[in-house]
């Protein structure tokens, strides 16, 4: 009889804990104003902090991870979400905007998908219109997972657009799609990494990437190692230390790699599984601090 009330509780909680969840997300919600837009033959959703719940000129471009979606920045309570409740309590209220092609997507710029500049040259210029401009502002990006490969790959080839860029367990790896079988093996040996996330992330990689000089133009790491801009981003890159996908091999190569070319790039590994970070240190790293 004690175990069966001491689930019952446990029901009760968990139910408890997703309604004020439920409640949370509806409430900030009102916040963002939320739509579809078609430009140049190329549809997008996407979501920005209103004008009224903000305090200052500073933008945030949060890419979202794997089946996520316009609105995830304020709909993943446990996670980015977190980062914003940081800054509010420290008086610091950034526009956000969320932007989405889907539940899978790249900032790629080839045959197959010419995002990236779209995005850079159309998208921001159309979402910071309708947010009354840059206004001396400063832009960041924060990328989680699949988000934070899009999130270097905008930072690297336009430099000059972006501040400070966090990147939350991010997917930059030692292998790329056209890696031979026995590279992919010892990927998943040296950094034990799930066998079926390792296929599922060749398979979309493949599915983007039209052949192997494809992948090197856009591979994060070979970015930084030929960037010559004389503007650099400042780096963050938090990820979890027993990640699913192997992220966190990658994740600290880039991170060294910056630091070897001059960029200011903090690294902070934390326990867990993907897709875990560092909420404070993120939050206070695009605050400036």
């Amino acid at each position: 009889m004690k175990i069966i009330s001491l689930i019952l509780l446990l029901l009760c909680v968990s139910v408890s804990t997703r309604a004020s969840e439920q409640d949370e997300i509806s409430i900030e919600r009102q916040n963002y104003t939320c739509g579809v837009e078609k430009l140049q033959g190329i549809k997008f959703n996407y979501c920005y902090r209103n004008h009224e719940a903000t305090n200052n000129n500073d933008i945030v471009y949060f890419f979202h991870g794997l089946n996520g979606s316009e609105d995830t920045w304020f709909t993943q309570c446990l996670g980015t979400l977190m980062i914003q409740k940081w800054w509010q309590f420290r008086g610091y209220k950034p526009r956000i905007v969320g932007v989405s092609f889907g539940p899978s997507w790249l900032l790629v710029n080839n045959k197959r998908f010419p995002i990236l500049p779209f995005f850079a040259k159309g998208i921001i210029p159309f979402l910071e219109k309708k947010m009354g401009g840059l206004n001396g502002g400063r832009r960041h990006i924060v990328g989680q997972s699949m988000g934070g490969f899009n999130g270097a790959q905008i930072a690297l080839q336009y430099p000059t657009m972006f501040s400070r860029v966090a990147l939350l367990c991010p997917a930059i790896t030692t292998v790329g799609p056209y890696s031979s079988d026995q590279e992919i093996n010892n990927y998943i040996y040296r950094t034990h990494a799930s066998p079926r996330l390792v296929r599922k992330m060749m398979n979309i990689s493949r599915s983007v990437f039209l052949n192997q000089k494809d992948w090197e133009n856009h591979d994060p790491l070979r970015l930084l190692k030929k960037f010559n801009g004389s503007k650099k981003p400042k780096f963050h890159v938090s990820v979890g230390l027993w990640d699913g996908y192997g992220f966190q091999e990658g994740a600290a190569e880039f991170s060294d790699l910056a630091h070897s070319r001059n960029f200011f790039s903090s690294w902070v590994p934390v326990p867990g599984p993907h897709c875990n970070f560092n909420r404070r240190a993120t939050a206070n790293f695009i605050m400036g601090e």
